[in-house]
């Protein structure tokens, strides 16, 4: 075997290039929905089998995905030190519907 295409392809019967390659879509998908970078870090063991020639090779893969930034809402200071949505400095406001307008043509 040569070449690590290769040896990705047959380590764990393709599986590991598969959970690969699910964890790049997932990180381009959240770079993409947060304007934040990420990483994946791919960690490869090597250690001999016993007295054998055989090696066991290991592949961990790990994802470091963007934090989503939290949603914001604005909220004021009561004088009793409450949070309410509405500005308690702030007059109300009586809002009414607005007759329609009529719109006067010239057919000449």
């Amino acid at each position: 075997m040569s070449g690590f295409i290769k040896f990705m392809q047959e380590h764990r019967s393709g599986a590991t290039s598969e959970d690969i390659s699910d964890k790049i879509r997932e990180l381009v998908a959240a770079v993409t929905d947060e304007g934040k970078g990420g990483k994946i870090t791919i960690t490869l063991s090597i250690k001999p089998m016993g007295k054998g020639d055989g090696l066991e090779v290991s592949v961990e893969t790990k994802a470091s995905l963007p934090k989503p930034t939290p949603g914001v809402s604005i909220f004021f200071a009561s004088p009793e030190n409450a949070l309410v949505r509405q500005d308690p400095r702030q007059s109300l406001m009586e809002l009414r519907e607005a007759p329609k307008a009529i719109v006067a043509r010239n057919l000449a």
